[in-house]
């Protein structure tokens, strides 16, 4: 049970009060335990497992809404994440579902966002579930559930629950980053004659080229080896064709005013004529397996200051030592945080999105950025609950970390990102989906 001393003396009280198996503490007009009886008022019922939770207290896989609902267990500290009691790790990890830092009946991992360090979860097997049992046979919390953030590990935040310096943003405290008091408030211009977002009809799986190739809007110049007459990167499905095009478009009308330079977005690597992930027509494909197949996946620069265009280039330092880290290492000064938030706001738009990629260092900054573009009226509060950005400050080894420096990742997919390699030492669970971050 992991408490303070103010909560474990009531808890002793509570205990030493009570009047049934359940701990309900006795009302004032109970009458005081006889010493002379010769009872031990603590000493432990019998018939219990040696170790069974004390009275009161919920073994792991039991409800609970504060860490002090929740047993220690065998020297390791009970805590409520999400609504189910589980214990402290004595140490990292060594694998996913190591035993050795975790009693019996419960098996080691960390948790996707939480930073308290590795936890035992219980094995189904060996204990009650009020949650869920996942895959690897664990009492995991079930989509919905949740503790109380003021007493809990690992809850849903609230509004008043993250303390001076943080934020909750998508259920998560999250630092407070200055970026600003942005473009005022919203909607701004009404932008009519957008092109058409949405694809209907039988043929939006088709492979097509944006055409024209390059406007005001956006700028699908010859990337990774292509030339102007041989552009064979570039072929994208219809309907995230429509939508980037509509996206951009939004951009260049609706941010026409406001501070830095007004230009288009330039696109990256799309997929082959055939399908096939760019490079592989010429023996070296330049992604992982999985990724820009059929047209699904489009990599995209990020809005800039300071630059000559908005073509596909580092944001930030990148290097350690005169080595590439292929990660921004240092603050991305060159990154528009406000064209690119409303450029990502307004591709959130579309349900058929479930998930975009970005740095690491850009990220926190853009969740700021749409956080006040949702709250002045710049996006839609559609667009707003359907925000989910991709991203690993520290390397979780989630697939996030490295690559997007340069680039962001969309996809009308979601199987093209859960299939990156995700390490076995970590669990995601619905309320912390691995490397995801929300805005609402």
């Amino acid at each position: 049970m992991k408490t303070t001393i103010g909560v474990v003396f009531v808890a002793v009280m509570l205990a030493a009060c009570a009047s049934d198996p359940g701990g309900v503490a006795a009302g004032d007009d109970e009458a005081a335990p006889d010493a002379s009886s010769g009872d031990d008022i603590d000493a432990r019922p019998t018939g219990l497992p040696i170790d069974a939770a004390p009275m009161g207290l919920g073994a792991p896989g039991t409800a609970c809404s504060c860490d002090a609902d929740c047993a220690d267990e065998s020297g390791h500290d009970g805590v409520c994440i999400f609504g189910v009691c589980m214990t402290e790790a004595s140490a990292t990890c060594a694998s996913g579902g190591s035993q050795a830092e975790c009693p019996t009946g419960s098996r080691c991992w960390a948790l996707t966002g939480y930073e308290g360090g590795s936890l035992c979860w219980p094995d189904c097997s060996a204990h009650t579930c009020a949650g869920t049992c996942d895959g690897d046979g664990s009492c995991a919390p079930a989509e919905g559930d949740n503790c109380d953030p003021s007493c809990g590990a690992a809850c849903t935040c609230t509004e008043t629950s993250c303390g001076d310096g943080m934020s909750c943003v998508g259920g998560e405290c999250v630092e407070d980053v200055d970026v600003g008091t942005g473009p005022g408030a919203g909607p701004g211009p009404a932008c009519a004659g957008l092109p058409t977002r949405d694809c209907t009809g039988a043929t939006c799986d088709d492979l097509m080229t944006f055409s024209p190739r390059t406007n005001t809007a956006w700028d699908d110049y010859a990337i990774n080896g292509e030339t102007a007459a041989n552009q064979y990167r570039s072929y994208l499905r219809k309907d995230l064709m429509m939508l980037v095009s509509y996206a951009t478009s939004k951009v260049a009308c609706k941010a026409a005013a406001w501070s830095g330079t007004a230009r288009a977005l330039g696109l990256g690597d799309m997929s082959e004529v055939n399908g096939a992930i760019p490079g592989t027509s010429i023996g070296s494909p330049g992604h992982p397996a999985g990724t820009h197949v059929n047209g699904r996946d489009i990599d995209l620069a990020y809005y800039q200051l300071g630059t000559v265009d908005n073509k596909l280039r580092p944001i930030c330092p990148h290097t350690t030592g005169g080595a590439d880290q292929y990660h921004c290492t240092g603050a991305p000064t060159s990154l528009d945080i406000w064209r690119t938030a409303m450029f990502l706001g307004s591709v959130f738009e579309s349900t058929k999105v479930r998930v975009i990629g970005v740095d690491g260092q850009a990220g926190p900054l853009l969740i700021s950025a749409l956080d006040q573009l949702c709250d002045s009226g710049w996006l839609s509060a559609g667009a707003c609950g359907d925000v989910a950005l991709a991203y690993e400050t520290t390397n979780m080894n989630l697939g996030w970390y490295q690559f997007h420096h340069h680039h962001a990742h969309i996809s009308v997919e979601p199987t093209a990102f859960v299939q990156l390699p995700v390490t076995s030492n970590v669990k995601s669970i619905a309320q912390r989906p691995a490397g995801i971050h929300r805005v609402r």
